[in-house]
Formats: C-alpha cells, sequence, structure tokens
C-alpha cells in the first residue's frame, strides 16, 4: 500500500543506479556507512512525487562493494531502465536502528544546516546537498551573497557536526569561499 511522502517520517538510503544483468535486478547507490544492514531489509519505499510506494526484496546480495538488488516492482532490465534514479527510502525509525552511535548522521542530516568559520564564527552558507565522490564528499553551500560553491568534506577541512546547534564547523582555506580570495595586488 503507497503512503505519502513526510520527510521527518521518511529517511533516503540511496537510488536506483543502473540495471545489472536482464531479470530485474539493480545496482543501488548508497547513502549509507551500512551496506550489509541494508542488504538485510525486505522492503524498500520508492518515491514518486508525493507518494511512496513499497518495493519487496526478493533478494539482495553484493558484488565487489556495490549492493545489487531485486524487487517484486521491477520485472526486467526494461521495468529497472524506467526507474532510474527513483529515489528509496526506510522509515525514520528504521534508518537510525543501523547505527546506535549518538554522534552518527546521515548525509542528509547534513542540509539545511549552517557551515560557519570555526575560529570566527562567521556564517559561511547553508549547506544545499551532499555530493559523493569517489575519494571524499563534497557539500554543496549557499553562501550568504548567494552564489553555491563547493567544500570538500574532510577531517582536515571540517572540525565538528554540531546537529543540535544545526552547524558544521570548519577551517577553510582562503580563496575556497566566495569572496575570500588573495588580494592579487600584492
Amino acid at each position: 500500500m503507497a503512503v505519502i511522502y513526510n520527510e521527518t517520517e521518511y529517511r533516503r538510503i540511496g537510488k536506483v543506479l543502473k540495471p545489472q544483468g536482464v531479470r530485474g535486478e539493480f545496482v543501488l547507490y548508497l547513502e549509507s556507512d551500512f551496506p550489509e544492514w541494508l542488504a538485510e531489509r525486505k522492503v524498500f519505499y520508492a518515491r514518486k512525487g508525493d507518494t511512496l510506494s513499497p518495493w519487496r526484496v526478493k533478494s539482495a546480495r553484493f558484488q565487489q562493494d556495490k549492493l545489487i538488488l531485486r524487487v517484486d516492482a521491477l520485472a526486467d532490465r526494461t521495468a529497472v531502465e524506467a526507474a532510474r534514479d527513483t529515489e528509496l527510502y526506510l522509515s525514520e525509525e528504521e534508518a537510525r536502528s543501523a547505527n546506535q552511535d549518538p554522534d552518527y548522521f546521515f548525509n542528509s542530516d547534513l542540509i539545511g544546516m549552517t557551515l560557519v568559520e570555526s575560529d570566527t564564527h562567521t556564517d559561511l552558507g547553508e549547506v544545499l546537498d551532499v555530493v559523493e565522490m569517489p575519494g571524499h564528499s563534497l557539500i554543496e553551500v549557499r553562501h550568504p551573497a548567494g552564489e553555491a560553491y563547493l567544500v570538500p568534506f574532510t577531517a582536515g577541512l571540517i572540525d565538528e557536526v554540531d546537529l543540535e546547534a544545526g552547524q558544521i564547523r570548519a577551517t577553510l582555506p582562503e580563496g575556497l569561499v566566495p569572496g575570500t580570495e588573495a588580494d592579487s595586488a600584492e
């Protein structure tokens, strides 16, 4: 039975990346540090607009480091192709049960947080998105002046993620934040 999507009740855990073979299997793009835990789930919810429809898992396996799923809603490669980029969700409660560490956060928890300079507490902008890259993640930030820019989400730059305060504290090099370029006249 389909349910209405509510961002406080459901957590995005990934999306349909691409078909794997011809029998309806697909590679799941993961937004989780717990792929083995996700592979044990029996149902995911596929989002289409404001509706979430249950997709019951028929099989889950790993090929190298990729999670390959087969669900009842996708019968063949053509169906998977049509479902490419479909976002998959779990209930917030179920997703949070994957890790009991109170400091753990999901990438989507970062969206909407404020990036601030650690020493001066200067507002560097609002986090718009988290972009997964092979080496590390990037956060897309909209500067208070309106320009969007990317910041590597690495231990060398990010000092603290404070979920309660809604802030990411960082020490960023000159030139990374719009308007902080070194004066070329010097």
